[in-house]
């Protein structure tokens, strides 16, 4: 049993939530806040940005395999073509060490906080400087197709720097975690009221002609813990795969398995 992926998207921000809602219900308790709140407020400040960023971040991890898939699918079909030509067989071996080099740079690029690209830029010119060199061997068909797959390998390579340097927005993900750390304090006295706090004690029912009781307080704590966790615990998510490069989070991309060669 993995256990990394039920404890994965737990982390410092989780704690201050959990923290943050036992604070709310206390409040709410000791100053006897109840109130018939709407929470559909609560799902325009919270739940709609929360799934916006969340399904986006999702979207740009597919998009990032994608483009990969791409890169390296054209720079083996490049490989190959040599591999197969009249090219001497020096510069045969020559294009397979280009190949992996530009796939360990652009890994490197992907997983370092810089963004400095000139050495995966280097590592493609030498590529298209090999081809040039050899369009003799290739035959005018057979160049132009080899020119196409590099167009598809700077395309796959630009579109994942895209993918690592811009992210969803800021702005929005910033919004949604303070709503977030708000919405105990608002849910707390909805909660109270909905169940029907009144002091300490609910009347359930009686029992041999007494009267049962419990106490409710324990209800509401753990109900706004839950939802709280809940949120929190989905923008941890969210987070972890905004750059799916990072290795940050068991759901990033393992760029190792783009290095490997067919």
């Amino acid at each position: 049993m993995n256990v990394k992926k039920y404890t994965g998207a737990l982390n410092i921000r989780t704690l201050i939530s959990l923290i943050i809602s036992v604070i709310a219900t206390w409040l709410a308790f000791k100053y006897q806040l109840a109130f018939n709140l709407d929470l559909t407020l609560i799902s325009i400040a919270v739940v709609f940005p929360l799934v916006f960023t969340l399904g986006s971040a999702f979207q740009r991890r597919e998009k990032a395999l994608e483009h990969l898939g791409r890169a390296k699918g054209a720079l083996a079909s490049i490989k190959y073509i040599f591999t197969v030509s009249k090219v001497p067989e020096a510069d045969k071996k020559s294009i397979g060490k280009q190949v992996i080099e530009v796939k360990s740079e652009l890994i490197k690029f992907l997983y370092s906080e810089s963004n400095n690209k000139e050495p995966l830029n280097n590592s493609i010119q030498n590529i298209k400087l090999f081809i040039d060199k050899n369009r003799e061997f290739l035959g005018r068909s057979i160049s132009v197709r080899v020119y196409r797959l590099m167009r598809d390998v700077i395309m796959g390579v630009e579109n994942s720097i895209s993918i690592k340097v811009h992210r969803t927005p800021q702005t929005i993900r910033a919004y949604c975690e303070l709503f977030i750390y708000i919405f105990p304090f608002y849910y707390a006295p909805t909660l109270i009221y909905n169940i029907g706090y009144s002091g300490q004690l609910n009347e359930i029912g009686s029992t041999f002609g007494g009267t049962e009781y419990f106490d409710t307080t324990f209800i509401v704590y753990a109900l706004n813990i839950i939802i709280s966790f809940i949120l929190i615990s989905l923008f941890n998510v969210q987070e972890q795969i905004e750059n799916p490069f990072d290795g940050d989070g068991i759901d990033d991309i393992q760029l190792e398995n783009y290095e490997l060669d067919y």
